[in-house]
């Protein structure tokens, strides 16, 4: 019983048997099931983030087939931030991947690296 009765027979009074009760005045809650593609924006996004930390052993391997699955989940019709998510980790471990092979390849070009040895 409610500090205020008439609350609480209002209350009941207003839900009818085909609605979700309503808790502590918000609205209710209907669960739909799980966007399209939203495994694809999940695995995207891990890759995506792996990518970065692994990023001088096997991380472009990851990126490349992070910014694949994060393509085909917002192809499917996903609208959440987890494939935008994964996209942009996925190209920043590409792009700096990218640019330390570039840097380590001028190195070894352009240094006499056979004298460290």
């Amino acid at each position: 019983m409610s500090q205020y009765p008439n609350q609480e027979q209002n209350s009941q009074q207003d839900q009818s048997p085909h609605q979700p009760p309503m808790h502590h005045g918000h609205r209710p809650v209907y669960s739909h099931g799980p966007q399209p593609g939203h495994g694809l924006a999940v695995a995207s996004m891990v890759l995506g983030i792996v990518a970065l930390v692994g990023i001088v052993t096997y991380g472009w391997v990851l990126a490349i087939v992070g910014i694949i699955l994060a393509i085909i989940a917002k192809n499917k019709g996903y609208r959440g931030g987890m494939a935008t998510a994964g996209l942009v980790c996925s190209i920043i471990s590409l792009s700096l991947g990218l640019l330390l092979f570039v840097a380590c390849t001028a190195f070894f070009v352009t240094s006499p690296w056979w004298m460290l040895f």
